[in-house]
This record gives structure tokens, sequence and C-alpha cells, in this order.
């Protein structure tokens, strides 16, 4: 396949993918939507760098607004939430889990 298709990851990403993964199983569907998601991000890229140079697509203000929306629409930012929350507990408790916050980032929630 690599000598069939250029869109091929490369070594190191690949690496990359190895280290973060290897030791999870159940990962197996995060490394394929990631592999993906490479993919379609390449895919986009040389679509716009097709785009931008060739005069066909318009002057070359018109191909630079051209390869904006398309990035835009294909590559759409998340609609920002905001959410107020309301935390009870002990002061140990709220401690342990604004350090966890702070560190890694990740909420779990769940409701009652």
């Amino acid at each position: 396949m690599t000598k069939e298709h250029p869109v091929v990851p490369p070594e190191h990403l690949l690496d990359s993918w190895n280290d973060k993964y290897i030791n999870d199983p159940t990962s197996f569907n995060e490394i394929i939507i990631e592999a993906a998601q490479w993919g379609a991000d390449e895919e986009l890229n040389c679509c716009c760098k097709l785009i931008e140079p060739d005069p066909c697509c318009g002057t070359k203000h018109q191909r630079r607004t051209l390869v904006s929306k398309l990035i835009e629409r294909r590559r759409p930012k998340p609609k920002q939430v905001s959410m107020t929350v309301s935390i009870t507990g002990t002061e140990e408790e709220l401690e342990s889990l604004f350090q966890t916050l702070s560190h890694d980032r990740e909420v779990s929630i769940q409701f009652r």
C-alpha cells in the first residue's frame, strides 16, 4: 500500500501512535480515528495547495477566499460551551479536584 498511495503517515507519526496506543488494546478505535483525521487533513492541504496558485480558480484574492472557505467548511471550529458548576465537598476533596483538573485537563461528570 505504501508504494501505491502517496498519502502515508510519516514514520515519526506512526512511531508516536505506536508508543501512544501499544499498551492499550481497547484503543484500536482511537488510532483508526486519529489516522483518518490525519489523512483527511493531508487531503485538504493538498486541495488547498492546488487551488491557491491556479489562475483558473479566479483572482489571487478569490483563490485565498476560496481556500479559507474550504478550510472553514471542512474543519469547522467546535462551538464554545459555557457552564456554571457548583461543587461541594471538604476542603481536601476540593483541593484534590482542582489539582487533578489543573494537571489532567480532563473532567468526568456523573449525574445522580
